[in-house]
């Protein structure tokens, strides 16, 4: 099976710029040599049109806004409204921004980047550089100001005790197939979840220590999640498919005998040529059904409602209680990578830089 680029792979729809082949990715993942200091970062240009570039997050920090994108692009905002470019240490395409309070937040993208910022996004510091990996990270997240996890390409997953200054490597047989890791979610009942590649689910109750791998309904890629509830999770990915945990405990786990058989049906091309992506009624789980199959990269909450937007302007309303997708006609057709509730707007970034769009 080939790991094409998402934006070819899906018509320039997202996130990722480009990804090795899933052949090449299995046969060198035990090859990183650590940080090459011949490759050394070069920082940002301040673009006059930043804000139309490709963009892929966007987050909160405090009572502003910050997003990320191509080029090392990091840009500021007070209202949503007004934006301006700020230095960034590196050119590198950054996929992901998260804010832990008022002013502690972390980027990190292509090339191992990971950068901080304790002022609210004005001013970065590169805290890993890794060019000679040259994968990405997908997600940061961060407990407090000390420990976090950072999660990226070929099953990579990191914690950090000292605020991201240096990272050390979790190993666990669950990821021992190398998906790319596209989201950590931290539930409301203390654990986690992290959503990726060809399906892959895999929760842990202790912060990242350990994970337990869950039996997936779905076979494509889920690219998002988010915490609903005091345990509950809405996942989110390829053709417009999403899923709704009411209460994550009850997730089935993904036994040896599930494993060994997704591993064979994997290993079959013919068979997975015939059957791509199926939806399969798995315990714990309930598919939001909707005609769409726009593929779904970001949540919003805006006054209790969730709203998910992704490729050719699809944003679509949750009705977890009624187990259904809803379309949302917006005045747009452009690919939404992220999006924030900005009152009845909604911020968005995406392949044509950010937007905003009036909610009905």
């Amino acid at each position: 099976m080939k790991m094409t680029t998402w934006l070819g792979s899906m018509a320039g729809a997202i996130l990722l710029l480009s990804l090795p082949s899933l052949a090449q990715q299995q046969d060198d993942s035990d090859g990183d040599t650590g940080t090459d200091t011949t490759l050394v970062p070069i920082p940002a240009r301040i673009l006059p049109r930043a804000e139309s570039g490709l963009m892929l997050d966007v987050a909160r920090s405090g009572s502003g806004l910050v997003a990320v994108g191509a080029h090392g692009d990091i840009l500021v905002s007070a209202d949503g409204k007004k934006w301006q470019q700020v230095p960034a240490p590196t050119d590198t395409t950054l996929t992901r921004v998260r804010f832990l309070d008022a002013t502690h937040g972390w980027a990190v993208g292509y090339d191992g980047a990971v950068l901080a910022s304790g002022d609210g996004g004005r001013t970065w510091a590169l805290q890993q550089f890794d060019a000679a990996w040259g994968r990405p990270y997908f997600d940061v997240l961060f407990f407090d100001a000390r420990n976090g996890l950072l999660a990226g390409a070929n099953g990579v997953l990191k914690k950090t005790a000292d605020g991201g200054k240096t990272w050390e490597a979790i190993s666990s047989e669950v990821f021992a197939d190398n998906p790319n890791l596209y989201n950590l979610i931290a539930l409301g009942d203390g654990s986690l979840l992290i959503a990726g590649e060809r399906g892959f689910l895999a929760r842990s109750t202790d912060k990242g220590a350990t994970w337990t791998q869950l039996k997936s309904p779905y076979t494509g890629s889920y690219f998002g999640g988010l915490a609903t509830g005091p345990s509950g999770v809405l996942i989110f990915g390829l053709r417009g498919n999403a899923f709704y945990a009411a209460d994550i405990a009850r997730a089935a786990p993904l036994t040896a005998k599930d494993l060994a058989a997704m591993r064979a049906a994997a290993a079959d091309a013919e068979a997975a040529a015939g059957a791509q992506n199926p939806v399969s009624e798995v315990a714990g789980w309930v598919h939001l059904k909707h005609d769409d199959t726009e593929p779904l990269f970001g949540a919003a909450v805006e006054d209790g409602a969730i709203y998910l937007v992704g490729q050719n302007g699809r944003v679509m309303r949750a009705d977890l209680a009624g187990g259904a997708l809803e379309r949302v006609p917006v005045p747009s057709d452009i690919n939404m990578n992220a999006a924030l509730a900005d009152g009845k707007t909604l911020v968005t970034v995406g392949t044509s830089g950010i937007s905003r769009l009036s909610l009905p």
